[in-house]
């Protein structure tokens, strides 16, 4: 087993982003590929280890340094279970080379485990971004011993294993609901971000305001954090163990994240063929008939070119979860994060702190960059030109220009992004109490960012097609167009938000009209040159 379990994993890395195409094509182009990946890992890693010791440093501030592991901890758990979740479906199951690899002569629990391998790497890398550097300030503070620095690398690997478990069962559940559902697809989508915003905003609704002076914040921090370790026994567990030096109370930690994960990879490799038989399963839309097809051929309306092509990425966008959830889950925490705003704003439960003085002004400042950053990692055409995939012969034999077809996929990036934004910009800015011109840049600045970022993907991706995947996990998750136009979106907000420290609202504009003129080089420039292979 440990053979075809090697060959299993080897294949799974080799896959990412078209390495093991580029390697025995074009080694130049593999070499890009990884420096490419590497950048961008590196650039997001660079802001978690940012995030991480910014929050843990706040901790220790407040005199609250024992609770750091205790957070770094619920983060890496919270890493496991995001990552399982949102790869869950396309790694592990429904992936469209199933019957071949399940026709290689190695074990089924083989396959599980080098497909769950796959999303513990993610669910750890950027865990341990997050809890090493918080666990490096906390032994600032406090002093450790080795047992205790023992039970922190351990900490590091144990953390996303009970999480992920949840978190791919939950999946599966999910996907074997909707599949008995007339839209599946559809059902899919609603209950998975139901549950990533209840994976995301849960544990912010616990931690609530922290307005008052520090002595009142260190209180009611305090306060939250002990109801949370009530709530999560196991990573209370695990902080008690390396504050305390306690192995007892780690040792249940161990096992609380050990157990439940080998018996969830042996109840998946059990239920593995039947799991996949019934989530790739399709079932009839409707009935048909040449009477009813020619009444509505007949009274059907014409459609111009555009219009047809800008449904058909629709369709596509809707029947495809994977596709849906990571391209537009940034429109839906935009959201979300307005509608309740402007709901604790109405409720009185805003501290008044921020809507005045120095604070209410850097709010006014950066509200925009805050939006534009969730904007920024969201775009549906990094991945709209590799989607074509074996039906892409369509895209290049319909009599249609080049400019049509990349316009109708740049159309729907922005038919979901512009009317996020303005509801999100108008919410928001009514929550917070922000002036008029504050107002109107907190729509236009992220409004310029998704135009950019829109056109920027699909610049990267129609330059950069890759055609060949088995599943769609892979154009979505794995291509580089998709990495480059994340990392692209971190970088033009972090320069947007020097250029307003810099010169203020002047900046933003001046700044945002920069975007979105880069934006129509960039489009004329691809719709001048044919359709790439």
């Amino acid at each position: 087993m440990l053979h075809g379990l090697g060959l299993l994993l080897k294949i799974q890395l080799l896959g990412t982003f078209g390495l093991n195409k580029a390697l025995h094509t074009d080694r130049a182009k593999a070499k890009r590929s990884i420096a490419l990946f590497l950048l961008a890992v590196i650039a997001i890693g660079a802001l978690c280890v940012g995030y991480s010791l910014g929050a843990a440093f706040g901790l220790g501030s407040f005199g609250l340094a024992d609770d750091i592991p205790f957070v770094a901890v619920l983060v890496g758990s919270l890493a496991g279970a995001v990552a399982a979740f949102l790869k869950a479906n396309g790694v592990l199951f429904a992936f469209k080379d199933y019957d071949i690899v399940m026709s290689l002569p190695v074990t089924t629990m083989a396959v599980v485990l080098s497909r769950l391998a796959a999303l513990y790497a993610v669910a750890l890398l950027f865990g341990a971004v997050a809890m090493l550097p918080a666990f490096g300030v906390y032994a600032t503070y406090a002093g450790v011993s080795f047992s205790s620095v023992v039970m922190v690398v351990l900490s590091v690997f144990l953390a996303p294993l009970l999480p992920m478990t949840v978190a791919v069962l939950l999946a599966v559940g999910i996907s074997a609901v909707a599949a008995r559902m007339r839209h599946a697809n559809i059902v899919t989508v609603v209950l998975s971000i139901a549950a990533v915003l209840a994976i995301i905003v849960v544990p912010n609704a616990i931690v609530g305001s922290t307005g008052g002076d520090d002595a009142e914040i260190m209180a009611l921090l305090a306060q939250q954090l002990s109801a949370m370790a009530a709530l999560l026994p196991p990573v209370a567990w695990a902080s008690t163990g390396i504050v305390s030096g306690d192995m007892v109370a780690f040792g249940l930690f161990a096992a609380a994240s050990i157990i439940p994960a080998a018996l969830g990879i042996a109840l998946i490799s059990h239920r593995f063929a039947s799991i996949n038989t019934l989530l790739m399963a399709s079932r009839p839309k409707g009935s048909f008939s040449f009477d009813a097809a020619g009444k509505n051929e007949a009274s059907a309306k014409p459609r111009s070119p555009l219009v047809a092509l800008l449904a058909k990425e629709a369709s596509r966008l809707v029947s495809t979860p994977i596709y849906l959830m990571n391209s537009c889950i940034g429109y839906v925490l935009v959201l979300v994060a307005s509608i309740a705003a402007a709901a604790a704003s109405a409720l009185g439960m805003l501290p008044p702190e921020i809507m005045g003085g120095k604070v209410g002004a850097l709010i006014a400042a950066f509200l925009p960059w805050m939006m534009a950053f969730f904007v920024g990692i969201s775009s549906t055409t990094a991945a709209s030109v590799s989607l074509e995939g074996k039906s892409r012969w369509l895209m290049y034999t319909a009599p249609v220009s080049a400019r049509t077809v990349l316009g109708a996929k740049a159309l729907l990036s922005l038919a979901i992004a512009i009317p996020s934004v303005l509801v999100g910009g108008v919410l928001l800015s009514i929550a917070f109490g922000v002036g008029l011109l504050s107002g109107v840049l907190a729509v236009i600045v992220p409004a310029s960012v998704a135009v950019f970022v829109t056109v920027f993907g699909l610049f990267v991706d129609a330059r950069r097609p890759r055609f060949d995947w088995k599943s769609e996990y892979e154009p979505v998750k794995r291509s580089v167009a998709v990495t480059i136009t994340v990392f692209s979106g971190f970088a033009i907000v972090l320069a947007g938000v020097l250029a307003t420290a810099a010169a203020g609202a002047i900046g933003a504009i001046i700044f945002s009209v920069a975007l979105v003129a880069a934006a129509w080089f960039l489009f004329g420039k691809l719709s001048a040159a044919p359709l790439q292979e």
